[in-house]
C-alpha cells in the first residue's frame, strides 16, 4: 500500500503501516523504524497493540527481526508506533506466535533467526521470552518441544487454557504447558494427517467458552496442505479435542473443500467462518494456486457429519497474507493476498496484491435486531453482575447469548489471542443482567466486544468493553 496523507491520498512512499476505519474506509500512513513484515503482536490490558519480530533489513529500514513496536490508540490523528531502538527481543524472530497469558502478558514463542521457505536446526529458535519482559537475568526459556517438532513449527498453535495453562500445537504433536512451572504437563495425542503448521498452514481457533458447556474448552484446527509443494493439495480434515478431558482424543471431521491458509474467525453467534486460502500448493510467495472462494460456516453445537455450511462466494482470491475477522456490527472484515515477492513489478500476475478490503456479512445480518447500546458499561470487573437495557420489537426472544468476543491479533493464518466467552445470564427483564467472567483463565484483562444475540440475530454495533481485575 502507497503512502498517504490523513485523507488517503496517495505518496511516493511506501506505507509498512496504516491506521484504517472500517466505517469510512479512510486511512493514514503510521510510521516504523524497523521492518515489521510478518510481525507477530497481541494488546495488553489498557488496549496498547504489541507488535514483535518481523523480517530482514533493507536499504532504508532496521531488521525487525527482534522489534518491539506499541501503538496506543488515542482519540485523534496523532497516534502512532512508539519505537525505542535499545528496546528490543531477547531473540530475533521471524515467525515466531503471541498469545495473551491470564496475567496480560504477552508470551511469544518461537520462530526462526532469519527467513526461510521452511525451518531448520540451524536458524530453529526453541525458547519463548514474555512481554514485559521475564524479571531476573533469564529472559528467555528453552523449549525443547520446538526441537522434536522441526521442520513444520513456524507459528505454532497456541490457545490458552480456562486452567491458565497453554494448549500448544507444532506439527502433528500437541501438549499442555504450564504457565507457572513452564514445564509440560500433559502430552497430547498426535492429530492425524500432516503437519498443520507454516508452510503447510492450517487454521485453529479455541471454540466458544459458554455456561452451557461449562466453559469446557475444545480447540478445532482445520485444513493445511499436504505436502510442502506447489502440487500439494489442501487437506479437508478438522481435528476438535478437549485438551482437558481425562483422556482427550481427536474427533475428525471432513471441511466441504480441501482448504490450505485459511482463516478461522469467531462469530458473534458463537459459529465459527472458515474463509479464504487455496487449494493447490503450500503457504510462501508464488506456491499456492486454486483459490477457495466459499466461505464455510461451523456450528461447533450440532453433531459430527452436520456442523457445516457452505455461503455465498467472493470474486477475490485471497491467498497467502490474508486476514479475515469480526467487526462490532458483527460483520466480517476480509483483506489482504500478497501471494508475490515483488508485489509491485508481479502485479499482473494470476494472483497479484490485493488492496480490495472487503465487508461479508453472514446471513444473521439480514433480519432486524435492536441498535440502542446507550448505558452500557465501558468497564467491568472479574464476576461482577451489570445490566444491559435493551429495547424488544415485539415478543420477548426465546434465546439470548450474551457473549465478550477478541478477534485477536492475525498473521499467516493465526490468529494470537481470539476468544470468545459467553456470560452467565442472571436475570432476563426489561434489564437483561448478566455476569461478567469470573476468571482471567476464562478471559485475560483486556478489552472485548460485548455481544447481545437475540434469536441468532446480534444487536447491530457491540460496545467495546475493558475487563480488569
Amino acid at each position: 500500500m502507497q503512502g498517504s496523507s490523513e485523507n488517503g491520498n496517495s505518496g511516493s512512499e511506501f506505507a509498512w503501516s496504516t491506521e484504517f476505519s472500517t466505517t469510512d474506509g479512510k486511512w493514514r500512513s503510521l510510521n516504523v523504524k524497523s521492518n515489521m513484515f510478518c510481525s507477530a503482536g497481541g494488546y495488553l490490558p489498557d488496549g496498547t497493540v504489541v507488535s514483535v519480530a518481523g523480517g530482514q533489513p533493507s536499504e532504508t529500514m532496521r531488521q525487525g527481526y527482534d522489534g518491539i513496536r506499541l501503538y496506543k490508540p488515542c482519540n485523534g490523528t496523532q497516534c502512532d508506533w512508539q519505537q525505542d531502538l535499545d528496546v528490543h527481543l531477547k531473540e530475533k524472530r521471524w515467525y515466531p506466535t503471541v498469545e495473551t497469558l491470564a496475567t496480560g502478558e504477552l508470551f511469544i514463542l518461537g520462530g526462526s533467526n532469519h527467513a526461510a521457505s521452511i525451518n531448520n536446526d540451524h536458524i530453529n529458535v526453541p525458547n519463548f521470552e514474555l512481554f514485559p519482559p521475564l524479571p531476573g537475568p533469564q529472559k528467555t526459556i528453552d523449549f525443547p518441544f520446538l526441537i522434536e517438532t522441526l521442520p513444520n513449527n513456524l507459528y505454532p498453535i497456541v490457545h490458552l487454557l480456562p486452567d491458565k495453562n497453554l494448549f500448544i500445537l507444532a506439527s502433528t504433536k500437541a501438549i499442555i504447558f504450564s504457565t507457572s512451572t513452564w514445564k509440560i504437563i500433559k502430552r497430547l495425542p498426535d492429530i492425524p494427517g500432516p503437519p498443520r503448521n507454516y508452510p503447510l498452514t492450517a487454521g485453529s481457533v479455541l471454540l466458544p467458552l459458554t455456561p452451557e458447556n461449562n466453559f469446557q474448552p475444545e480447540v478445532l484446527v482445520c485444513g493445511g496442505a499436504t505436502d510442502f509443494s506447489t502440487k500439494a493439495k489442501g487437506v479437508a480434515s478438522c481435528g476438535r479435542i478437549s485438551p482437558l478431558a481425562d483422556n482427550p482424543t481427536w474427533e475428525m471431521e471432513d471441511m466441504p473443500f480441501g482448504r490450505m491458509m485459511p482463516d478461522m474467525a469467531h462469530l458473534a453467534d458463537g459459529t465459527i467462518a472458515i474463509i479464504n486460502g487455496a487449494n493447490t500448493g503450500t503457504a510462501g510467495f508464488d506456491r499456492a494456486f486454486d483459490p477457495v472462494l466459499h466461505p464455510v460456516q461451523y456450528i461447533p453445537n450440532e453433531k459430527r457429519g452436520n456442523r457445516f455450511r457452505v455461503w455465498s462466494p467472493s470474486v477475490i482470491p485471497r491467498m497467502y497474507h490474508s486476514v479475515a475477522f469480526m467487526l462490532p456490527d458483527a460483520s466480517l472484515l476480509v483483506a489482504g493476498s500478497n501471494p508475490n515477492g515483488k508485489p509491485v513489478e508481479y502485479g499482473d500476475g494470476p494472483f497479484p496484491t490485493e488492496y480490495r478490503v472487503e465487508r461479508f456479512s453472514p446471513p444473521y445480518l439480514f433480519s432486524k435486531s435492536i441498535t440502542d447500546t446507550v448505558g452500557w458499561p465501558s468497564k467491568v470487573h472479574y464476576g461482577e453482575i451489570f445490566d444491559l437495557s435493551l429495547e424488544w420489537y415485539n415478543i420477548y426472544p426465546k434465546d439470548v447469548r450474551v457473549a465478550f468476543v477478541q478477534p485477536g491479533f492475525i498473521t499467516h493464518s493465526t490468529h494470537m489471542s481470539q476468544r470468545y466467552v459467553g456470560l452467565e445470564i442472571v436475570k432476563r427483564d426489561s434489564l437483561l443482567s448478566v455476569k461478567a467472567p469470573s476468571s482471567n483463565g476464562l478471559a485475560p484483562p483486556g478489552h472485548y466486544m460485548l455481544v447481545v444475540v437475540l434469536d441468532g440475530i446480534p444487536v447491530t454495533e457491540a460496545k467495546w468493553v475493558q475487563l480488569t481485575a
